[in-house]
């Protein structure tokens, strides 16, 4: 697995490839820093074209250079890891998804630091957000990283994202067995959740609930039997321990209420880049704004 790691100054790199490797057995290790000094006139700029970076600007990409090399030498040499380093100038974001697509990458590994404000969260984003919105890969946002990772938490929202996560999970197993619960939430109106009279009187709306219930625990209950029963033969057999659960109320609020006793949750970029993300924010944005265990999101 190519792994790329956003390296930031205020990220420890090691907590984010001791996240990678509590999953994952990469076997080559990019990091990456990016110099965004707010300049947008200057184009990105590599290692390679440091001769085309006015003199003003070295010092910041000497810096840079110099963060990359220390989060080298907190990889630890047991892992037997090719590491790289990408020291760019430009938009984080689009350094660190520019790498990833340069790199071929599978996976990108990127901390998260929240805004001050959620309305800033949802309208401008954070540098992981739109890595995660925009990357040509899946990502791994990590805030914290648990002792070890056994509980697992995989919310789905309907047939493309459930079969995108399911593919994901077989091509690339998890080292160690994981227990994990397939989650599928019903939305409820708003209305209906305060009143809940409406609902008793609107057989139309009872039916409909009661139709999607079905349909979701058909939906969870397919994925979950087929990750929990592999062919021997198959990469990720006896990796995976699963279970559906279906529940009812605002996708994005049951998803963090759940991940609470969990150690990692993994939702499905379906429908993340849509136009309305910009203005209400998709789920799997408020996921990653709200759930405090490393989220991955299958790209």
């Amino acid at each position: 697995m190519r792994v790329v790691v956003a390296v930031d100054r205020s990220d420890p790199t090691f907590k984010l490839v001791q996240a990678v490797t509590r999953l994952y057995a990469p076997i080559e290790l990019t990091l990456v820093h990016a110099v965004d000094h707010g300049l947008a006139q200057y184009p990105a700029t590599g290692p390679a074209g440091r001769g085309t970076v006015p003199e003003e600007l070295r010092p910041l990409l000497d810096s840079g250079q110099k963060i990359l090399a220390q989060a080298a030498k907190s990889v630890p040499t047991e892992l037997n890891l090719v590491v790289k380093q990408v020291c760019e100038l430009g938009n984080a974001a689009r350094v660190i998804i520019n790498t990833a697509q340069m790199e071929a990458a599978d996976l990108i590994v990127t901390g998260s630091r929240e805004l001050s404000s959620e309305e800033r969260e949802f309208t401008v984003g954070s540098v992981s957000h739109r890595i995660a919105s925009h990357a040509p890969c899946s990502t791994l946002v990590v805030k914290q990283v648990p002792e070890q990772i056994r509980r697992v938490l995989v919310a789905v929202n309907g047939i493309d994202d459930a079969a995108q996560i399911q593919r994901w999970l077989l091509a690339n197993p998890f080292h160690d067995p994981v227990e994990m619960t397939v989650l599928h939430v019903v939305p409820t109106l708003k209305a209906y959740r305060e009143d809940t009279s409406l609902a008793n009187h609107d057989r139309f709306h009872e039916n409909l609930h009661e139709d999607s219930v079905r349909w979701g625990q058909n939906l969870v209950d397919t994925v979950a039997a087929k990750l929990s029963a592999l062919p021997a033969q198959a990469p990720a057999a006896g990796r995976y321990k699963a279970h559906g659960h279906v529940a009812t109320g605002d996708p994005p609020e049951v998803i963090v209420k759940e991940s609470t006793q969990l150690d990692l949750v993994i939702v499905g970029a379906y429908g993340f880049q849509s136009e309305a993300r910009f203005i209400y924010g998709s789920v799997t944005q408020k996921v990653l704004h709200g759930v405090a265990v490393p989220v991955l999101v299958i790209g």
